[in-house]
This record gives structure tokens, C-alpha cells and sequence, in this order.
């Protein structure tokens, strides 16, 4: 189960993008003609410094200052190794020694940082590109966010965490409780955006709740990371492919692999479809008693494309084939993988939408050094890359199913 926010910042100023006349616009100018150059975009003129700068006053106005990584084009300026709290000046830092790296300019900037309030750990991406159509925002501020209490611990079984997180579920404050986290998240945010970007135009959507039907590849990573608990941020992001940040990005799945994730996925939809009487609640409860507190749910693929709203599920019950029966076993069982792998029928399509939890390019960076801290220098070979393991078919361990 996830939560997300999405906002966006139309920055103010700009330069219009003019191309270069061909030799057809050159002959029709010697003839009198009119010859329109323009492209319809516009190229932001503010500095990769003074735009970090910004973006880290405005986080710091929503008690955002906990940085994860800088990532300007391919290039790495700062990445938090050692989780250091609070470093947010120390990014800042790092992008002012290497900022006259891009003096020639940028085409992508991105700032990600994690914020945890009263149990909602979340992470805020800040993504802002140099070209830009006319009209449409320059920079997109994606929240992700996680419920900490509704995962498995470290220390727990898996059938323990079965038995208190479906209880917990039975709580009909709860989703509405952490998506008002959210929204509060959502509005510090924007407040402080508008304060440091005084003439820029800034929006945030609502904060959505959604529960993801996962793909069978995730399905078989939660297999083989089954002692693993805890969420990990990736050693490579796993961007959108093609760029395109929809309603339902989720910058989560982005740097974090979490196995456990899938489960409470898995988990959820079972007790949305279920009778779970020792837990309180019928088949069909919790999306209709979430939705009528005003916190709807959203039943989503594993490809970013919605399927119904949570009080409607027990009309698509033909869409989520073998996920109770893949709940109710032993996750720890020897067997489990060979029969999880029969059960679980999902449907495989052709990839539409972000596809948050599953292929995509990552990054490489030839010069980190694991010695470092909380602020480490690449600028010697990063390279976005698909790697030789993860081909178009993804038929090996790269989850593009």
C-alpha cells in the first residue's frame, strides 16, 4: 500500500528555445516570407546552484532536511551513504564546489530527500528540466510514502505479521489518518515552494492511497529476499522509461527495493476480498468504510494503470486470481517459491504508464567510493545504462515481465 502526492512548480522567467533556420526557412526569408523559429519551448535560465539552492529553502520551510542524493544529468554531486539526519545544508555544499561543472548548462536535475512523521516515512523528489514545453511545469515535486506500522519487522514471522497488520487494517481511522500526514506533508510543501519561488505559479494534487496488484516478477523477488524486512535504497534508481511522471508516480519504487512492499500488497487485497471475521471486518469493509472517511483507495496494475477504487473490488475479483491463496501460505516454507509461482497468475502486458515497480534504465557510477559519508563527488564515468543483464525482454533478474 502506497501514498503519494504530486506537485509542480511553473517557474517564472525563462528564455523561449529558438532552432536553427534550415536552408528551406533561409530561401523562404530571401523571398519575403515570414519564417517562424520558435519550438514551443522554453529553457530555463536560472543556475543548477541557484535553483539547489532554492529547492533546499523551500524543503527546509516543510521541516524537509534530511538529503538522500543530487543528481544533476549523469552526474552524481552528493549522495548520503552513511544516513546522515539533517545534512541538507551539507548537499548544498557539494553542489556549490562542483557547480562550475555545469556552467554550459544542464538538461535534468534531481534532489531527493526522506522525511518521517509519526510513523509516515517519505520521500520527496524534486525533478527539474532545462527544456520544457510551453505552459508546462519545469519542475515536479513527487512524494511517496510508506506506513511503517504496516509492514513486517525485522524480527517477526511472517504469519505474526499477518495476524497484526490485517487486524490493524480493521482500524477504519487509519488510512484516513496517514493520508491527512500526507496532505499536511503536501501543503508544508507547497507553502514553502511558493516562499522561495515568489513569482512561480506552484500546485500539489491531492494525497492518493492506492494498492498495487503486483507483477509475478515482484511476486518471486519477495520469494528470494524473503528474511529481508526492511526496506533498501537501490545502488541504481530504476527511472521512468520514458520520462513521463503520470498521477500515480511513485518515487518509492524508484529508489527503494522493498519486498515487503509486494506482501502488504498481497495482504491488503486479500482482506479487502476476504472474510477475515477474526479480524473484524467482512469481504468488501475496509474499501468502503476507507472511502466513506474520505480516504478512497485506489486498486492500481503493476504497470501504473488504475483497475477500480477499493469500495468496487469485489466486482474485479477475476483480476486478482491467486492472491489469497499466495497469502495464506508460509512465505518461509521451503516450497513456497514453486508454488507461489503456480498460484499467481497475473496477467503480463505489454509495458503502459511509468511501471513503478519493474524495469527501466539505472545508473552506474564508475567513481563511487564506499568509504565516504554523507557527500561523495562522482564526475568521473556515471552513465545511465541499461546493463547487459536487463534487455528489452528483461528475461533474466531485472523483473521487466
Amino acid at each position: 500500500m502506497r501514498m503519494t502526492s504530486l506537485g509542480r512548480i511553473y517557474l517564472a522567467g525563462g528564455e523561449e528555445v529558438f532552432r536553427d533556420p534550415g536552408l528551406w526557412d533561409k530561401l523562404r526569408y530571401f523571398l519575403g516570407s515570414d519564417v517562424d523559429l520558435r519550438t514551443g519551448q522554453i529553457q530555463v535560465t536560472r543556475s543548477v546552484l541557484r535553483l539547489t539552492e532554492q529547492l533546499q529553502r523551500g524543503l527546509e520551510v516543510a521541516g524537509v532536511t534530511n538529503a538522500v542524493s543530487l543528481v544533476v544529468d549523469t552526474d552524481v554531486v552528493f549522495q548520503d551513504t552513511a544516513g546522515v539526519d539533517d545534512d541538507a545544508e551539507v548537499l548544498v555544499e557539494a553542489m556549490r564546489a562542483g557547480h562550475e561543472r555545469f556552467t554550459k548548462g544542464f538538461e535534468t536535475l534531481r534532489i531527493l530527500f526522506e522525511v518521517d512523521t509519526e510513523g509516515l516515512h517519505s520521500l520527496v523528489e524534486v525533478t527539474v528540466r532545462a527544456t520544457h514545453d510551453s505552459g508546462t511545469p519545469a519542475a515536479s515535486v513527487a512524494i511517496g510514502a510508506r506506513v511503517t506500522e504496516l509492514r513486517p519487522r525485522q524480527e517477526e514471522s511472517i504469519e505474526a505479521a499477518r495476524e497484526r497488520i490485517g487486524q490493524r487494517l480493521g482500524d477504519p481511522k487509519l488510512i484516513p489518518t496517514y493520508r491527512q500526514l500526507l496532505a499536511n506533508l503536501s501543503n508544508d510543501l507547497l507553502a514553502g515552494m511558493k516562499a522561495h519561488f515568489p513569482r512561480s505559479q506552484v500546485e500539489f494534487d491531492p494525497a492518493t492511497v492506492q494498492v498495487v496488484r503486483p507483477s509475478a516478477a515482484a511476486v518471486r523477488h519477495m520469494g528470494e529476499s524473503r528474511e529481508t524486512r526492511s526496506a533498501s535504497l537501490r545502488d541504481s534508481p530504476v527511472y521512468p522509461r520514458s520520462g513521463f511522471y503520470g498521477p500515480y508516480y511513485d518515487p518509492w519504487d524508484t529508489y527503494y527495493d522493498d519486498p515487503m512492499d509486494t506482501y502488504l500488497n498481497l495482504l491488503v487485497l486479500d482482506a479487502m476480498m476476504t472474510p477475515k471475521p477474526t479480524w473484524g471486518y467482512e469481504a468488501g469493509h475496509l474499501g468502503q468504510c476507507w472511502s466513506d472517511r474520505g480516504a478512497p483507495v485506489h486498486v492500481m496494475s503493476h504497470q501504473g494503470a488504475p483497475i477500480c477504487d477499493g469500495d468496487q473490488l469485489l466486482d474485479y475479483q477475476d483480476r486478482f486470481s491467486g492472491v489469497s491463496d499466495i497469502v495464506a501460505m508460509d512465505l518461509d516454507s521451503a516450497q513456497w517459491d514453486d508454488e507461489a509461482a503456480n498460484l499467481y497468475a497475473v496477467e503480463e502486458t505489454s509495458w503502459s504508464g511509468y511501471g513503478g515497480d519493474s524495469g527501466g534504465t539505472t545508473f552506474d557510477c564508475a567513481g563511487y567510493d564506499s568509504s565516504t559519508s554523507s557527500s561523495w563527488d562522482c564526475s568521473s564515468d556515471c552513465s545511465w545504462d541499461c546493463s547487459s543483464d536487463c534487455s528489452w525482454d528483461c528475461s533474466s533478474d531485472c523483473s521487466w515481465d
